[in-house]
């Protein structure tokens, strides 16, 4: 790993050094964790665990693939669970529009869900 004289001399700020230090340790901990996962994916019974080149090589893989990646975020998990909900909801009210509380489940319902479909549409694009 370079020194921190080094970095400053490449031009790197006192944040960006900080950044690289925290980057290459993030990197480290999970090239470790996915090494040492394949090689006990690959680990006979009765036998000490062995992380070879290959183990070490497609957790390299295996995080360069994923780099960059969007991750769902939770609001978008929780709208979409709620589109379900509010239309299965929006169903219980259309299937009761005889009953008072029928109309006015099924339209605020209908109205919440085409609202989260609209979000959902939205945010994939």
């Amino acid at each position: 790993m370079k020194t921190d004289q080094e970095l400053q001399t490449d031009g790197y700020t006192e944040s960006g050094i900080s950044r690289y230090r925290q980057t290459v340790e993030e990197y480290s901990d999970a090239l470790y964790s996915k090494s040492v996962t394949f090689g006990e994916a690959d680990k006979a019974k009765n036998l000490p665990l062995e992380v070879t080149h290959e183990h070490v090589r497609a957790a390299a893989y295996t995080i360069a693939k994923s780099y960059g990646k969007d991750h769902q975020s939770p609001w978008m998990i929780a709208s979409n669970v709620g589109e379900y909900l509010f239309t299965a909801v929006a169903g219980i009210g259309g299937g009761n529009l005889d009953k008072p509380w029928g109309t006015p489940v099924f339209g605020v319902a209908l109205a919440i869900a085409v609202i989260l479909i609209v979000v959902r549409l939205v945010n994939s694009k």
